[in-house]
């Protein structure tokens, strides 16, 4: 079983080497960086319109803390310079064009998808850029959901004051799992709704799970080597000024290279079982040799 399962994820990166998975990577990264800006822009006028700037401010920082150190603190500088010469005035046109720029990271991870699942798109071009826009505005939500626990959960913990809680509060490791778990939470639930609604076809949750799961690891041990990897490598060499940009461009082609393996894993488990499913029928099909009591009985 384990020797089945280890085989899987070998044929996964050989397939996704096959699929140029590693150049669909490139663009997703590429696509990612472009539409990053405009996603901040229109999370940050969601975020004021719902809680003022107080809001906004919070549900950038709260999105940055899904992303490395060293990738954070490449881009967090731009991302507040521009959202402080941001009108954030919800659904004016500048809203709208920045939610229309910003789903281009979808669109490309949606081709990205296809291909590791070898399905076909059939759906219309505004089918799938309406999809799009829809997983930027619930990704959105979902940032503003947890920049409003943070705002609000201290708030809240102040006034009742119970003993657990501030035990809780003055307690290192608590605060690292927490960090943890919420990242886990919401890069679990964005994988799972791209791999079930995102790309093309249909699937069960039992279906895409494992690429999930090897995704979320993988993603979690190369975030851990990546910021160790800037501490100790001296990009400026190679980039000079544009070092902390192309370090982060980097970053989401790795993000995006293990959400294409994760999809690659799904596939080749679905063949998989499909064909010893089709191995048992035609086992169940054909006659076994006859028996020593049938040899008897004819005799």
């Amino acid at each position: 079983m384990l020797f089945r399962q280890v085989k899987s994820i070998a044929q996964a990166f050989y397939e996704l080497f096959a699929d140029s998975g590693f150049a669909m990577a490139g663009a997703v990264a590429y696509s990612f960086v472009l539409s990053f800006f405009p996603f901040c822009i229109f999370l940050g006028t969601l975020a004021a319109y719902f809680g003022g700037e107080a809001l906004a401010k919070q549900a950038i920082e709260q999105l940055f803390e899904l992303a490395p150190a060293p990738v954070a603190e490449a881009i967090a500088p731009e991302v507040m310079a521009v959202m402080s010469h941001s009108r954030f005035d919800l659904l004016t046109v500048g809203a709208l064009i920045a939610l229309f720029y910003a789903t281009s990271a979808i669109e490309s991870l949606l081709a990205a998808l296809n291909v590791a699942y070898r399905v076909k798109e059939h759906r219309s071009y505004l089918w799938c850029l309406l999809e799009s826009s829809v997983f930027v505005v619930v990704t959105a939500i979902g940032m503003l959901v947890l920049a409003w626990g943070v705002v609000v959960g201290p708030q809240v913990a102040s006034r009742l004051k119970p003993a657990w809680l501030l035990w809780l509060a003055d307690t290192g490791w608590v605060a690292l799992f927490a960090r943890y778990g919420i990242v886990i939470a919401a890069i679990g639930v964005q994988l799972v709704a791209y791999h079930l609604w995102l790309a093309a076809g249909r699937r069960r949750l039992g279906d895409v799970w494992p690429g999930v799961l090897l995704s979320i690891v993988l993603w979690l041990v190369a975030a851990q080597l990546f910021a160790s990897w800037l501490t100790i490598t001296d990009y400026s060499r190679f980039y000079a000024g544009l070092t902390r940009i192309m370090s982060a461009l980097v970053f989401f082609q790795v993000s995006a290279i293990i959400v294409i393996l994760g999809a690659e894993l799904n596939r080749g488990i679905a063949e998989m079982k499909r064909r010893l499913a089709a191995l048992e029928e035609l086992e169940a099909a054909v006659p076994g040799p006859p028996s020593a009591a049938s040899y008897r009985a004819d005799a």
